[in-house]
């Protein structure tokens, strides 16, 4: 009975917890969509190693002075890149730095194979 009523109650405070995080997080949410639709330039893609063909985390992807991180999954996006074209650094350690010309206009997403040295 007593470990019925301990499951029960840890059950109560999870759902409590849920919901009560899913009403504070809604609202950066919201705002989140937001600044993406105001945001006109937007480069996504992901990093291959190029001979073992897998996603590379911790890639560092440069664009007119901003620079992000590749995901556990190998992506990036880069918010408000140049109007045209745009180049683009790409860089981890022990693989050959790459530098790439992209076209924003004609470009969605890009996939970039690195070589190993």
């Amino acid at each position: 009975m007593k470990k019925m009523l301990f499951i029960t109650l840890v059950s109560f405070i999870a759902l409590a917890m849920n919901v009560s995080a899913k009403e504070t997080a809604a609202p950066e949410a919201k705002s989140t969509a937001i600044a993406e639709t105001v945001s006109s330039n937007v480069l996504k893609g992901m990093v291959f190693d190029k001979l073992t063909n897998e996603s590379l985390a911790g890639v560092v992807v440069t664009s007119n002075g901003q620079k992000v991180y590749t995901d556990l999954d190998g992506n990036f996006k880069i918010q408000n890149v140049c109007d045209g074209k745009c180049q683009l650094k790409i860089s981890l350690i022990s693989y050959e730095d790459q530098i790439i010309e992209v076209d924003t206009h004609n470009t969605n997403s890009l996939r970039i194979m690195l070589s190993q040295r």
